[in-house]
């Protein structure tokens, strides 16, 4: 019977590594989003939008690991039954049937955490505050999908399978039929979050794009932002090895590798500080460690009109606040744009009446 119910056939990871990975991940997660804190307050004195999501994806990150610690116990007694090692008695479905009400709350919650990152490089890269119009229309557009997106992901949950009726979850949420529209939406829900974070990499390519560094730059900018890839595999990894043809998803596997994305998301949104801290120092070389009060930062994406600068001028368009630092080379001005004027001084003497004339 307790076989029959969906995702408790078998555990395709133990216990102690279940639990174990959570809290690890949990803990090397939080030092990223420390250290993270740490290069903002020490570099702008506060936080910002994007910060926030970080703070609060990691949030619902904890707040997922200590719900799988306390319910964790609960699915694992489930195994152990299914796996005939213990007794099926009435307090254990009454135990059943609470944790299955946690299953759609904490889907919300992987959906959420996950989405915060993406909000978060959509809040930063909004900062760079581009003037270009068809930049600006793009990341509105970027921003609508990204939403509607996640509205979908946490719209076809299977609710009924977790907090409708222990009669209906264990007669209809093993059969085939739902196996197949669970894999439809597993895939649905990849193809969106992959999709999203394709559009949200695209932003900075297209500001950077046509921007006039020097392509090594070019290369490193586009190298910290393609990190993002990472997640994108992760998602698709995370699909790949949970769907069957056949039967139900392993419920510990399959948040096994849920919690293995919000991490990795996470940990790459925090990766960018490391180049922040590495600018910093190189700044502080250039420029003297007491003169803490000078930042050789102009933006980079803000029309108007070009300034003659020294060739190692570092500028900022506000990915400062990633630690971003593009070296511009001197532009020379077109002798044709050039105007030159001739300035001189009259002064009036005593010998005005000689016609003494200072230039």
């Amino acid at each position: 019977m307790a076989g029959s119910v969906a995702g408790f056939d078998h555990a395709r990871v133990s216990k102690p590594v279940f639990l174990g990975f959570l809290w690890a991940f949990t803990a090397v997660s939080l030092l990223f989003v420390t250290f993270r804190i740490f290069v903002r307050i020490r570099q702008f004195r506060r936080l910002f939008i994007d910060d926030g999501f970080v703070l609060l994806s990691w949030v619902i990150m904890l707040t997922t690991a200590i719900s799988w610690q306390i319910e964790g116990q609960t699915l694992y007694k489930f195994y152990a039954i299914a796996a005939g090692t213990e007794p099926y008695t009435l307090s254990a479905i009454s135990e059943l049937k609470t944790f299955l009400k946690f299953i759609a709350p904490l889907t919300i919650f992987f959906y959420t955490s996950l989405w915060c990152i993406k909000f978060s490089f959509l809040a930063f890269f909004l900062r760079l505050d581009s003037k270009v119009k068809s930049h600006r229309i793009w990341w509105y557009i970027v921003l609508f999908v990204t939403i509607g997106v996640y509205f979908s992901s946490v719209g076809d949950i299977d609710y009924r399978c977790s907090v409708g009726s222990f009669e209906y979850i264990e007669e209809n949420c093993s059969d085939l039929k739902h196996v197949h529209f669970q894999n439809r939406t597993f895939w649905a829900n990849c193809a969106g979050d992959v999709i999203t974070d394709i559009m949200i990499l695209s932003i900075p390519f297209l500001m950077l794009w046509n921007t006039r560094i020097s392509k090594r730059n070019k290369i490193v900018l586009f190298s910290v932002f393609s990190v993002t890839v990472i997640v994108m595999l992760v998602s698709i990894i995370r699909v790949v090895v949970n769907v069957s043809l056949d039967k139900s998803v392993d419920v510990s596997w399959l948040y096994f590798w849920s919690f293995i994305e919000m991490g990795t998301a996470i940990i790459i949104s925090c990766v960018a500080s490391f180049r922040q801290l590495f600018v910093t120092s190189q700044n502080q070389h250039l420029y003297g460690q007491g003169n803490k009060k000078y930042t050789p930062y102009r933006n980079l994406l803000k029309s108007g009109t070009p300034r003659q600068a020294d060739s190692t001028t570092l500028v900022n368009s506000d990915m400062e606040a990633q630690g971003i630092a593009l070296a511009v080379p001197s532009v020379p001005t077109p002798l044709s744009s050039a105007h030159f004027r001739d300035e001189f001084e009259v002064i009036t003497t005593n010998t005005w009446k000689n016609g003494d004339v200072r230039y």
